[in-house]
């Protein structure tokens, strides 16, 4: 009878109940299912590719590894068996399977990340060396602008200059140009050591950007295969590396030139503004907090600076002044008055203002924010519209920035001033042309600029400009733009209505424009700019000193939006003085180190072989609590390994090393075990870095101070 009643009992569906453990992230339960539907069902090749995701989640590689394999093997040709196969070779160091593994993901279906890959695996930054350029050689970081074009299908301000100027140092055959793409993510190269592109390319994705139809697919491919074909490069004494872009991020922050300065690498930068420090009520509460920290790194380790505008250079130097800074070299390179295509391209009229095409209308370009006060042509048209004045369309060109809730608001209200206003973003440069060409006139009411680069452009094509009077706006139009208050409505009213309603004056403008207006061109702006370079590079170079003193605790805790204090940092910029390729960006608890292998050096103020006890706190990513941390010193030799789980968060770690020859200390730290990796983040890590500090053994007060401010820092955290 019990016989019969077992024969009865339904069969259980392990690939379901598998399943079902997988929905309730049951690992074990989802492993031990799909290994019991497997004995029976090997031939399905799913079930592996899910086993595979199981063992993963719990943290177990090699298991997961095998799993994926068998997947593979079942089908070769299955691309989300191969990446996650290959992910995991990739993870644990078994580099050539993994190679083979994105490299069959790419045959079949071909995708960036897997270019990507498949080229940081055939360069590995362990197979050979990088080429060593000096003797005046000059580096121009523009991953930024790489990073920018792969988001954007068009360029905004920065790019615009960025691209400019690279096509000038390119085609100057008098100028041994070259140019940093970046310098890897997952398998990253030694510090002072890049990823260098192949000029021809870099000039072929410009021409290409600053086309009249841009399709972004296309962009996006030639910046992918201009990435694949980049070599290895280190830069030498003799030659310079020049910030182009955002010297605040975006692979470009000062970090990654700390190797170079101390090569004796002269450091160059092209700084735009500094508004996030002067006018941090316009800017995002994240990128004054970014921004702020970085021009206090950027002026402790600069050779020199180029400025686009006076204003910028007078309130760089008054920035610098205030914080008790040393004087860098500085002058202004004025930017270009247009677009890097020419003006009088003839194109199709955009098409998302198709239904302004013919009618009288006013152009702004620029960025929709709050600094660029949008707000203020709106109330100017709201006032003349109830005063009875015929007013033209007003067309906004440009996308959404941040702080404009009071103006998005009011175009609600107003349903966009009663459909008297259109909104238009991601024009190229030959339909932005053709906007310019056929406008009334132009406005540009920002609070604060860098340059303004609108103004020139309204220039260009002839048309009359009502711009603020502030900062280094007149510096671009001269007497030959209409100035407003931005901050007066009431005066700005009058000049915009007369500019509207007397077209007698608005013509005379636009003679004026046409017989005295000069224009700065690109050719312009490189000739004057790399003169400049050329001419510093015969300067002398800054040493970099900054430096960790003893008894002081480094904190690598950067809470976004926190208030920075300014003056403390310039004089300690601690995110400049860890020197690592193995670190990723700084947050509330500290920085991730990348991968289980990474090393750093903090540069101190002590002479070579000094005995030094350091001490560390490091934080421990969910997963990891069973991987064993090895510390190694500069010489290889192992000083401490410890359980995980055992340090904690904010845990206090004590060695005793010595001071290297230049007064560093050198750490290594190796992961060994299994951690997993976390849904919608592509980083690879386990280990972070929350603080260090050193003393000397006998220097107790120092020891003590260390100790106990690492132990209340994280207390209160």
């Amino acid at each position: 009878m019990l016989s019969k009643f077992m024969n009865d009992r339904p069969k259980i569906n392990y690939r379901r109940k598998g399943n079902q453990c997988r929905d309730a992230r049951d690992w074990p339960g989802a492993v031990s299912a799909y290994t019991r539907h497997l004995e029976e069902n090997s031939g399905d090749q799913a079930i592996w590719v899910q086993l595979g995701h199981a063992w993963k989640e719990q943290g177990m590689l090699e298991e997961a590894a095998q799993a994926y394999q068998m997947a593979v093997d079942l089908d070769v040709d299955d691309p989300d068996a191969n990446i996650h196969l290959a992910d995991l070779l990739r993870r644990l160091g078994r580099l050539e399977e993994a190679l083979a593994a994105y490299q069959r993901v790419n045959k079949v279906a071909p995708n960036a990340e897997a270019i990507h890959n498949i080229r940081l695996l055939r360069k590995d930054s362990k197979a050979g060396a990088a080429e060593a350029m000096g003797d005046g050689t000059v580096f121009f970081a523009i991953q930024d602008l790489f990073g920018y074009l792969k988001a954007h299908v068009t360029m905004s301000g920065i790019q615009r200059v960025q691209a400019g100027i690279a096509l000038h140092a390119i085609r100057d055959e008098g100028v041994n140009a070259r140019f940093i793409v970046g310098n890897a993510l997952e398998h990253v190269l030694p510090a002072g050591e890049f990823w260098m592109a192949d000029n021809a390319e870099v000039l072929r994705i410009i021409d290409y950007a600053s086309g009249k139809q841009v399709d972004h697919d296309v962009l996006r491919a030639m910046i992918v295969s201009c990435e694949n074909d980049a070599v290895r490069v280190r830069p030498s004494r003799g030659s310079t590396i020049i910030l182009l872009g955002a010297f605040w991020g975006l692979g470009n922050s000062i970090r990654e030139f700390i190797r170079s300065k101390r090569d004796d690498v002269r450091i160059g930068a092209y700084v735009y503004d500094i508004i996030p420090v002067t006018h941090p009520e316009f800017c995002d509460e994240a990128l004054v907090t970014d921004f702020s920290m970085a021009i206090c790194e950027l002026c402790a380790v600069a050779d020199f600076i180029l400025t686009i505008s006076d204003a910028s250079r007078f309130a760089l130097a008054e920035f610098i002044t205030k914080n008790g800074g040393r004087p860098i070299p500085m002058q202004t390179v004025p930017l270009a008055h247009h677009l890097t295509q020419s003006a009088d391209d003839a194109v199709e009229w955009p098409d998302q203002l198709r239904q302004v095409k013919g009618k009288r209308y006013v152009v702004y370009v620029s960025t929709i924010e709050a600094r660029k006060n949008h707000l203020y042509v709106v109330n100017v048209w709201r006032r003349l519209m109830a005063e009875g004045v015929d007013v033209p369309d007003l067309v906004f060109v440009g996308r959404h920035g941040w702080k404009i809730s009071g103006l998005m608001d009011v175009l609600k209200a107003t349903n966009n001033l009663n459909g008297r206003l259109h909104i238009a973003h991601n024009l190229s440069d030959g339909e932005l042309n053709a906007v310019y060409a056929n406008c009334e006139f132009s406005v540009f009411t920002s609070f604060v600029e860098g340059w303004g680069l609108p103004v020139g452009e309204s220039l260009l094509h002839g048309r009359p400009c009502i711009a603020s009077d502030t900062s280094s706006i007149p510096e671009v139009g001269g007497d030959l733009v209409d100035y407003i208050d931005p901050f007066n409505l009431t005066q700005g009213v009058e000049i915009f209505r007369r500019m509207i309603t007397d077209k007698s004056y608005r013509n005379a403008r636009a003679r004026m424009i046409r017989d005295q207006f000069v224009p700065t061109t690109w050719q312009d702006v490189g000739s004057n700019f790399l003169g400049k370079v050329k001419f510093y590079q015969n300067a002398d170079i800054i040493p970099f000193r900054a430096s960790l003193e003893e008894g002081k605790v480094l904190s690598l805790r950067t809470k976004a939006g926190s208030t920075i204090d300014i003056k403390s940092y310039f004089h300690i910029p601690r995110r400049i003085l860890i020197e690592s390729a193995h670190l990723y960006g700084s947050e509330d608890h500290g920085v991730w180190m990348k991968g289980s292998k990474s090393s750093f050096s903090i540069l101190t103020g002590m002479a070579a072989g000094t005995s030094l006890l350091v001490y560390l706190q490091v934080s421990v990513a969910p997963g990891g609590e069973d991987c064993v941390l090895t510390i190694f010193n500069a010489d290889n030799d192992a000083m401490r390994a410890i359980r995980l789980r055992e340090v904690g968060m904010g845990q206090v770690i004590r060695l005793m090393t010595q001071a290297g020859g230049d007064g560093t200390i050198q750490l290594r730290f190796d992961v060994t075990g299994s951690y997993p990796r976390y849904d919608g983040d592509n980083r690879d890590f386990v280990i972070g870095l929350r603080s260090i500090g050193y003393a000397t053994p006998d220097n107790l007060v120092a020891r003590q101070e260390l100790y106990e401010a690492m132990s209340l820092v994280d207390l209160t955290s």
